[in-house]
């Protein structure tokens, strides 16, 4: 998913107007990566919080979280909130179990 910028964010010294979010490729791997780094920056933090959110986000675009963590407030939150959105309609694509009385 391709998220257009508002603003510009320089990252290794190229200015970046677009990120593009392969969220569908991550893999349990990358979400056990991207929380220990979160650990590591946040010992106390809340996991599932928007820092959480950005050490997806930068996983899957390719990029630090610091890098996601700087973008202009209203980028930094259409990319948690994709990242939020995706989680969600992930969840509620899963098939539940059927219970029956059998």
């Amino acid at each position: 998913m391709r998220i257009e910028l508002s603003k510009p964010v320089n990252y290794k010294d190229t200015e970046i107007y677009a990120l593009d979010l392969d969220l569908e490729n991550l893999t349990g791997n990358d979400l056990i990566t991207a929380e220990e780094n979160f650990k590591k920056t946040y010992p106390n933090g809340q996991l599932w919080g928007t820092a959480y959110a950005a050490h997806i986000a930068g996983k899957s675009a390719h990029v630090p979280a610091q890098v996601i963590m700087s973008l202009a407030i209203n980028d930094f939150f259409k990319i948690v909130n994709a990242v939020w959105d995706f989680f969600g309609s992930a969840n509620s694509q899963a098939s539940k179990p059927e219970i029956t009385d059998d």
